[in-house]
């Protein structure tokens, strides 16, 4: 038994040894493939084959081109070709390597933004924020920015939707949709959770005694608890843990809950670097196909995939992506398309508008407490701890499985103008490394030590201020110009002052006990209302939600109908988060998955009108609502 038991103990040694080594050498690879490559796209190392390849692709027609495989794409992939006998293609400009393991460990985040896997986006010249450009990561990668962003499992409300007034979009319409993609494994009500479905929900398995404390202070400041933010049934309101779109301590990315199982059928081709430069139309402005590229090909050789008779191209690019295809293409403000001699195919002067975004401000705070943060606890001697990835890669466990933010609340505060909450906080158990709070996520791998804190994110949850995506030249090559118009509505500048006043004020409670420490950012001399907008305004970042520029409804300034097929031509839908009419509060990538898997079943069954009859959801206002945060 003693030699049973040396032999089992030297096996497991070597193993986790050779564990550890993988990851190494893949983590070395990695960083130094981004530091070489972040600034473009490297060129192909066999560009004939590479035509090749593309050219057979396009040899044949298919029934759907999808353009784009990031969070809806992945969805629409999986759902059209299940039958087998549907062909579709997918065209992704970004990398195929999705189950890299930065992108499976979910605090492997630290390593995404502005990495080859990152478009890395800036709007320029935003006037809300004294003229600074304001960094916009998106991925660039199969699965897109549900391969980067922090994993949150969020809905938003009822009256979200149904606040969307469009026909067959109504919180009782989605319910089902949201039920069917998802896989709870919480074991919440059944009522507003799926349980066999291939979107994943969990817990984390992990929880920083910092942000255990932080749920004791904020039931203890009167914020009320919520042990479920996506139960329809009750308000928002309170705080808690926020469930995460993860699989046994794992990123749940798009690609890997709907991609990967179909990658195998014959029906499916996924194309990764290929740029799609423009959607073909006939005289009848019916789409006959997709004209792309191989992104990395200096020739620009062009190859164009043909749809079958009624095919259909489905736009699943994003909120920048996907107008800036439709404008290249010849749909968008005919007068904006003229600027860049586009010709126009349909005059939507919708496309590109209601741009909407989550903006986000950071009070944080230094604690006496050494060793306490999560930042530290990922280093060693200013190294990379090797223990929490030890753990993480024998049991799935620890502080690898948290992208950081999974602990928070939703506040309504005095300056909500619907009675939902306005302001999300998201708890993070680290001292900010700077005001922008992108800076800790951009710059934790540059830095050796790091001292202790603890910080709160405050995100204008329901921001109403709307931003535009306009051309900069008639090449998809090109990044479009962004301005998110941040700060232009008085609201959402209201709402993050509350916020940066309510973590002050959590801050201070006496619940902290031996953690409570001194504030870092804002600085104890940004006092007046006045002082702390300008911190604001200063400081001021995205929370990673671009929504809405594709806007879905029946109005003038609609891109989409509510069967998500663009006005003015045959053929073309968008089916991703830019037809959102107005943002949702909460992460959008869930809603996302919603959109594509409805956009499917319409889809796969136009027989059946977009319009559901269901009885209306129904939320429980008789709930006592935790009182309005006056901050």
């Amino acid at each position: 038994l003693v030699d049973v038991l040396k032999e089992y103990l030297v096996n497991l040694l070597n193993l986790t040894m050779l564990k550890f080594l993988n990851l190494t050498l893949i983590l070395l690879v990695i960083s130094k493939a981004g530091a070489t490559t972040m600034a473009g796209v490297p060129p192909v190392s066999n560009l004939r084959a590479a035509q090749a390849a593309e050219a057979k692709v396009t040899a044949e027609p298919y029934d759907y081109i999808i353009c784009g495989g990031g969070c809806a794409g992945c969805v629409l992939a999986e759902r059209l070709t299940a039958d087998g006998t549907k062909r579709v293609l997918v065209l992704e400009a970004g990398r195929p390597d999705y189950n890299t393991l930065f992108i499976r460990i979910p605090a492997g985040i630290l390593r995404l933004f502005r990495s080859v896997y990152d478009w890395q986006y800036e709007s320029r010249g935003e006037k809300g924020c004294n003229g600074r450009n304001v960094f916009l990561q998106r991925g660039k990668v199969i699965g897109g920015s549900s391969c980067t962003n922090v994993c949150l499992h969020h809905r938003g409300s009822a009256q979200d939707y149904n606040d969307w007034g469009v026909p067959g979009w109504t919180a009782a319409d989605v319910l089902p949709f949201f039920k069917n993609a998802q896989g709870d494994r919480t074991g919440r009500s059944t009522d507003f959770h799926g349980k066999d479905g291939p979107w994943i929900m969990d817990d984390v398995r992990y929880q920083n005694p910092l942000s255990k404390t932080f749920l004791k202070v904020g039931i203890a400041a009167g914020l009320g608890s919520n042990d479920d933010f996506n139960d329809w049934s009750k308000p928002q309101n309170g705080v808690g843990r926020f469930q995460v779109s993860e699989s046994n301590g794992e990123r749940c990315s798009a690609a890997t809950a709907f991609l990967k199982p179909s990658k195998g059928r014959k029906n499916l081709s996924v194309r990764t670097g290929t740029m799609c430069r423009r959607i073909n139309f006939d005289q009848t402005k019916t789409a006959v196909g997709v004209k792309y590229d191989i992104m990395g090909d200096d020739t620009c050789k062009p190859f164009h995939a043909a749809l079958k008779p009624g095919g259909e191209v489905l736009v699943t690019s994003g909120s920048i992506a996907s107008p800036q295809l439709l404008m290249c293409s010849g749909i968008g403000p005919q007068g904006h398309l003229e600027e860049h001699s586009i010709e126009t195919i349909s005059d939507l002067p919708g496309v590109g508008c209601n741009l909407q975004d989550h903006p986000a401000a950071v009070v944080s705070f230094r604690t006496p407490k050494k060793g306490v943060s999560v930042t530290s606890k990922l280093r060693l001697f200013g190294k990379t701890n090797p223990f929490p990835v030890l753990q993480w890669l024998l049991m799935k466990t620890g502080l690898l499985t948290s992208t950081g933010c999974d602990h928070g609340a939703f506040v309504r505060t005095s300056a909500s103008t619907d009675g939902q909450a306005d302001l999300q906080i998201r708890f993070l158990a680290a001292l900010a490394l700077g005001p922008d709070g992108m800076t800790t996520f951009t710059q934790f791998r540059n830095k050796k030590n790091h001292e202790d804190g603890y910080s709160f994110q405050s995100v204008a949850v329901r921001a109403k201020s709307k931003g535009t995506v306009r051309l900069a030249s008639s090449n998809s090559h090109v990044k479009p110009i962004v301005d998110t118009g941040y700060l232009t509505d008085p609201a959402d500048l209201a709402t993050l002052r509350q916020g940066i006043k309510l973590g002050r004020q959590l801050s201070q409670r006496p619940e902290w006990g031996e953690y409570l420490g001194e504030e870092v950012y804002p600085g104890a001399n940004v006092k007046t209302d006045d002082e702390i907008d300008e911190y604001i305004r200063n400081s001021l970042h995205t929370a990673n939600a671009l929504t809405g520029t594709c806007k879905m409804g029946v109005g003038g300034d609609c891109v989409v109908g509510p069967d998500l097929k663009v006005f003015g031509v045959n053929n073309v839908r968008v089916c991703d988060s830019s037809i959102f009419p107005s943002i949702p509060g909460g992460q959008t990538a869930t809603p996302t998955v919603m959109v594509a898997d409805r956009a499917a079943a319409l889809i796969l069954n136009p027989q059946v009108t977009v319009e559901t009859y269901t009885e209306p959801v129904q939320v429980d206002n008789t709930v006592e609502q935790p009182a309005t945060a006056s901050a």
